[in-house]
């Protein structure tokens, strides 16, 4: 790098390669670019790269700084650093003899992230990128989703990254692949001084918190909007339903950012790996192994397309795949939000009914005690991250009976719902601080609840931001806006829960369940003390949930 530091990469030409120059797909990995279990073993290529490769692609992996069997220091996740470095790389690579100028990029998590990111560099060479499950902006998804550390991934994650900087795994008996002896353990010693991750996003409690040297925003992809769209790079973005905020910051692209794109929505776990859908998975984790190879082919078709110049019909595909659970298949539109989608408000009324009528009386409360032992699942979209199933979610009831609930009365036809749902409370705390956590459900003929989706807000971070035609959350999650609550003072809080799609039956049933806690995920809010919530459901204060219901094809 311009600073001197070395990049560790490997290269992988396909095994019919003889001479000449071909195209060229490349990742930048947080996870070691390859490992041996054995000295002088040669790393090899393996699923979606090996297919890349045998399909006529040069594959270049490489460590960035301060992992892997790179030298330097992290100063933090997707820093503008590796950005900085990501540039210098692909001059290296369009330099090189075998390579013919044009490059792809692809990847998942990570490594799908840092495809995004190299948008940024509007690097001439770039042509088209594949973001899978990547983390479009930082704070809000992994890291502090609802303004609340999700400390169980967090911590998890950074001891696992922490421990391959320092060359050891503990998945297999394997090491970071060297460039040479000599050198790995110069490499290593230069990582002892990288970020904390637990300790600086625990620390770091608002978006505008420095993490070290930078805060949450500059570490995220929306950070570079003005340089990725100026970069008019077409995108094949992959995401889930069900994987933390990826379904979010997919359609939050799709919304603000102007570059040529195709979106894959699944009901998956993180990576694609496993469905996810609550109506098809119980407690057993379910392979799609035929979907991974749609998947495949679908990432092959759009970088012959737009890296090899091959007219395969790419450019016709439908702008959105997406899947309906529920219905349990995959569905097409050309445009966002669905045609035909209008939101419709359910109310929150008394007997813990739901109703499309608004209060019309106007008195009418709920209490409830927050039960911190309450949690979503132990296998959920947050634990997903680390390469788990998502599992449990089926079976509602035992949670239900723990939370505030409000069920609307059978539905007399199909009812569907595509979009981002958004829940506005009427609440007052007995405690300055405190969460809020809302559920989707569907309640079948036999009363048996299944978990839809979820949204949230750590209740200091109630204030509205000011929104225009460029914003992308309704709560900013900065020091300055944050505001403690006054005990029993009613206030008003809204917020998003994570987009959705989902076929609700005839006969079945719409339910909200409101909590306190997730004991699987996050750290209690407060520390000390129980809250009681008490939510005003009558005609001066009422409180609903705004659902997108496609009310016409």
């Amino acid at each position: 790098m311009e600073d001197s530091v070395k990049l560790a990469a490997d290269v992988f030409l396909p095994t019919s390669y003889e001479q000449g120059e071909l195209p060229v797909l490349i990742q930048f990995e947080r996870y070691w670019r390859s490992s041996i279990t054995k000295k002088n073993e040669e790393p090899t290529l393996h699923g979606l790269s090996k297919y890349f490769s045998d399909n006529g692609y040069i594959i270049v992996i490489v460590d960035t700084r301060g992992s892997g069997a790179s030298f330097g220091t992290r100063l933090s996740e997707y820093s503008p650093q590796e950005v900085n470095d990501a540039e210098q790389v692909l001059d290296w690579v369009v330099d090189q003899p075998w390579s013919n100028g044009n490059i792809g990029s692809y990847g998942t998590s990570y490594t799908g992230t840092t495809a995004e990111l190299l948008c940024a560099t509007k690097h001439p060479s770039l042509k088209a990128v594949i973001p899978g499950w990547s983390d479009f902006d930082i704070y809000r998804s992994p890291v502090r989703p609802y303004g609340m550390l999700a400390s169980k991934f967090i911590k998890k994650w950074g001891t696992y990254v922490k421990l391959l900087d320092r060359n050891r795994s503990l998945i297999l008996k394997s090491s970071v692949h060297p460039v040479d002896e000599d050198s790995l353990k110069a490499a290593i010693k230069e990582h002892k001084g990288n970020l904390n991750v637990y300790r600086s996003t625990k620390k770091g409690e608002f978006r505008n918190s420095d993490m070290g040297v930078y805060d949450y925003e500059e570490c995220s992809v929306v950070h570079w909007k003005e340089e990725i769209e100026a970069s008019k790079v077409p995108m094949l973005v992959l995401a889930s339903w069900m994987d933390a905020g990826t379904a979010e910051g997919t359609i939050q692209r799709l919304e603000h950012f102007s570059n040529p794109q195709k979106v894959i929505l699944m009901a998956t776990s993180h990576g694609g790996w496993s469905n996810a859908s609550p109506f098809s998975v119980e407690n057993i984790a379910k392979y799609p192994n035929l979907l991974k190879q749609y998947q495949n082919n679908l990432q092959l078709e759009f970088f012959d397309h737009h890296v090899k110049g091959i007219d395969n019909g790419v450019d016709e595909w439908p702008l959105m795949r997406y899947f309906n659970m529920g219905q349990e298949v995959y569905k097409e539109s050309d445009s966002w939000p669905i045609p035909g989608t209008e939101t419709t408000n359910f109310y929150f009324l008394e007997e813990g009914r739901l109703g499309s009528e608004k209060p019309n009386t106007e008195t009418g409360t709920d209490q409830y005690k927050v039960d911190f032992g309450v949690y979503t699942s132990k296998m959920n979209r947050w634990t997903t991250q680390m390469g788990e199933p998502v599992l449990n979610l089926n079976h509602r009831n035992e949670m239900d009976d723990r939370m505030l609930t409000y069920t609307s009365q059978p539905v007399t036809d199909d009812v569907q719902i595509t979009g981002t749902p958004v829940v506005t409370i009427q609440i007052s705390s007995t405690h300055e601080d405190g969460a809020v956590f809302v559920y989707l459900e569907d309640v079948d003929e036999n009363g048996n609840s299944t978990y839809i989706t979820e949204g949230g807000l750590r209740l200091i971070h109630r204030k509205i931001a000011e929104q225009t035609d460029e914003s992308f959350n309704l709560h900013s999650f900065n020091e300055e806006d944050a505001s403690p609550m006054t005990p029993g003072k009613t206030e008003l809080i809204t917020f998003k829960l994570w987009p959705t799609s989902v076929l609700i039956k005839k006969g079945h049933s719409i339910r909200i369940a409101i909590a306190g806690a997730d004991k699987s995920t996050f750290d209690r809010i407060p520390k000390t003390g129980t809250p009681t919530y008490t939510i005003q459901r009558n005609a001066s204060s009422s409180s609903f949930i705004s659902l997108p219901i496609i009310v016409s094809d």
